[in-house]
């Protein structure tokens, strides 16, 4: 992962050990801040590339036009019941991002759009509902930078907004509760009213340097801001890209930040551990 990821980030990341600037109001539900120690409910339960699934992605020629077109389908007996389906996707630096949502054609094959920035690897997980819980197909692919414009990171407006960041614990340990607790304002006020986006306040990808760690997450409460906490279980140590998405306006806004989480081994039947999703 270059180190330009680490210094290029669109929101500074800033730990504060201060209370947050919530008033408190008996008659509002408040932010619960779980506990760090090891909690089941907070491992994002998804089967990675599990049998029966199969994944196969098209892409047109970038050098035809502006627009890059992707299609797949999930073939296999498995495939009958596929809720929620969106696409992450990121470069080998793990400094691109983009989050889709694909639809459905007549033939049953998906659809979307991804311009890449830059020639080079990226990575593409495919995560959808199943009867037996999510699952994460992923694919590489080898792409030529887009012929068009690529979307920049940043949009008209960003410089409206400030977000600080507060890590709870500080210091981030595999297979133990992590929490960010994400504070935005919106010229210079506290940013009260967030909008959904399927029904919740932030959606937040991350990737571990090697991109062998990929997260899904959603915060547990969802208060339309200004505070937005989100609880990641990170299964490995090393430095970890994070990418959070909220939308106000009608626009969707991304802060990007980094974590570094360190190993904490365990070993027996009961750790942890042994919940990691299935490779």
């Amino acid at each position: 992962m270059k180190k330009a990821l680490f210094l290029a980030l669109m929101f500074p990341l800033v730990v504060f050990a201060s209370p947050s600037w919530a008033d408190l109001d008996l008659d509002k539900e408040v932010l619960v801040i779980p506990d760090t120690h090891n909690e089941k409910p907070y491992i994002w339960n998804v089967v990675r590339n599990p049998r029966g699934y199969e994944l196969v992605m098209e892409y047109g020629d970038p050098a035809v036009g502006p627009s890059d077109q992707f299609s797949f389908e999930v073939k296999g007996e498995s495939a009958a019941k596929m809720d929620d389906m969106q696409v992450f996707i990121t470069d080998a630096d793990v400094h691109a991002f983009a989050h889709v949502r694909p639809v459905i054609n007549s033939d049953g094959k998906y659809l979307f759009n991804f311009h890449a920035p830059t020639t080079g690897k990226y990575r593409f997980e495919v995560v959808f509902k199943a009867d037996t819980g999510w699952v994460n197909l992923r694919k590489d692919m080898k792409l030529k930078k887009a012929a068009g414009k690529a979307e920049p990171v940043s949009k008209p407006g960003d410089e409206d907004y400030d977000v600080k960041i507060k890590l709870y614990p500080k210091k981030i340990y595999a297979d133990h509760v992590g929490t960010f607790l994400y504070e935005i304002s919106y010229k210079g006020k506290p940013l009260k009213d967030i909008e959904k986006i399927d029904g919740f306040d932030m959606q937040v990808a991350a990737w571990d340097e090697d991109l062998k760690d990929f997260i899904y997450v959603t915060p547990k409460q969802n208060l339309g801001g200004p505070e937005v906490a989100v609880s990641i279980v990170f299964m490995r140590p090393g430095k970890h890209a994070v990418f959070a998405e909220f939308r106000h306006n009608g626009a969707i806004r991304r802060i990007d930040t980094v974590v570094f989480v360190n190993a904490e081994p365990r070993s027996g039947p009961g750790a942890i551990e042994n919940l990691r999703p299935a490779d």
